[in-house]
């Protein structure tokens, strides 16, 4: 959640080790209202500022060489649903109903584990659902947008073969999703992507500063899916295999 300037921020973190972190925050923001498009909706205009509430409580861990994270939490904020059109050719509307309420765990793991490899990974639980809908008819119904599981693994290796190239490698896994408030039995499948790559430095001819050479491929095997979450009802196609190339100076 990003705070807005007139959110209420609380937190307190203990070290009861040197190598370990505990910690606990609160946070409240005031938000504008979502505006609503005239041509989707049939009610454009700006829904009412709300109040977003999250609580968080984690340890974070040195090992030394890796880094583990843990963290529990909880994010209350308005919910909005679809309301069908009465008639063909009308457009549906959307209304604040209730709340929407995301509670879940996050695991995260980082840090080289032998000499020239390094990891970074995390993985997230979410149950996210509807509360305090109109009549309770989509309470505990599961919220838009929003997988149950999102895991996400990448690395890197400094070759041994070539002095200054790193392969690099990330897999992406998200599982299904709801579309629509109203509709918590219309979902979109799980999808799964591989990206790699390699940077390649090399010093300049010219004043022996870096220069990184970048090529990347991302989602290899060409995965078609679809992607939702930025808005109650909307999805949008994956992107396809892409090839991707760039170079970095340093003045």
């Amino acid at each position: 959640m990003t705070a807005t300037p007139g959110a209420r921020r609380s937190a307190l973190v203990v070290k009861p080790w040197e190598n370990v972190s505990i910690y606990a925050s609160y946070i409240q923001g005031l938000q504008a209202g979502q505006t609503i498009n005239e041509a989707t909706y049939a009610n454009p205009g700006v829904l009412p500022p709300f109040v977003s509430k999250q609580y968080e409580a984690g340890v974070k861990v040195d090992w030394g060489m890796v880094t583990t994270t843990f963290a529990a939490f909880q994010i209350t904020q308005p919910n909005t649903t679809i309301t069908p059109a009465a008639r063909p050719g009308d457009l549906p509307t959307l209304d604040l109903d209730g709340e929407q309420r995301n509670r879940g765990v996050e695991i995260n793991a980082y840090g080289e584990i032998v000499e020239g490899v390094r990891l970074l990974g995390g993985v997230t639980f979410l149950d996210a659902v509807q509360t305090k809908t109109t009549g309770g008819a989509l309470d505990g119904e599961r919220a838009y947008g929003a997988p149950k599981v999102r895991l996400v693994i990448g690395g890197e290796w400094d070759t041994p073969f070539v002095d200054g190239l790193t392969l690099t490698g990330r897999v992406t896994h998200t599982s299904d999703q709801v579309v629509v408030n109203s509709r918590p039995d219309l979902k979109i499948p799980s999808w799964t992507t591989v990206d790699l790559g390699a940077r390649y430095v090399l010093l300049s001819p010219v004043d022996d500063k870096p220069i990184t050479l970048r090529f990347n491929v991302d989602n290899v095997f060409d995965k078609n899916y679809w992607k939702g979450g930025f808005s109650n009802g909307f999805l949008s196609l994956s992107d396809p295999r892409t090839y991707r190339l760039s170079t970095t100076f340093t003045f």
